[in-house]
């Protein structure tokens, strides 16, 4: 091969490898410029079946869209801590639309082991820590093959639930 034609390739095997990655860097990178990322909060938690090693949790998740586009979510992951603790892992895959300006539902499993779970019951015998903080953290997968990562955190005030005279007895 000439020193020519090897420049040749030497030269398209540098601008494939720039494209390669200038592509892949897009790719990752989320929403589309200019676009806000949605937030997702915790609307209702349910427990669903419970066994000696592990629990399983529904919940009803609530995708915000501050954008003036809609886009559709076909898929998400995240890790669920309560007060800065490890607490549940958990997947969906139901396809919704969030509208723009608007908001929309997504059902999801989490699941949660026995340690897990110990840990913040302990906490509901101590009547000062009936407040719950959790951080909701993961990934949207947004048709077309985005992913968009999300970091939301919230508080839930067990003590609450509680009737007033129950809990001075």
């Amino acid at each position: 091969m000439s020193g020519t034609a090897q420049g040749r390739f030497t030269c398209a095997g540098i601008l494939m490898a720039v494209w390669l990655v200038v592509a892949t860097i897009t790719g990752c990178a989320g929403l589309p410029t200019g676009m806000q990322p949605p937030a997702v909060t915790i609307a209702d938690f349910g427990v669903g079946n419970a066994g000696l090693f592990e629990q399983q949790f529904n919940l009803r998740l609530r995708i915000q869209n501050p954008n003036s586009e809609e886009f559709t979510v076909d898929g998400i992951a995240f890790d669920l801590e309560i007060n800065s603790q490890p607490f549940a892992k958990g997947v969906g895959n139901q396809a919704i639309t969030v509208p723009r300006y608007g908001s929309g539902f997504i059902a999801v499993e989490a699941v949660s082991t026995l340690g897990g779970l110990l840990k913040q019951f302990g906490r509901l015998n101590d009547a000062n820590k009936a407040l719950f903080k959790y951080r909701i953290k993961g990934v949207l997968s947004i048709a077309g093959g985005t992913r968009v990562p999300f970091e939301e955190t919230g508080e839930f005030d067990f003590g609450a639930l509680v009737p007033k005279g129950l809990a001075q007895r």
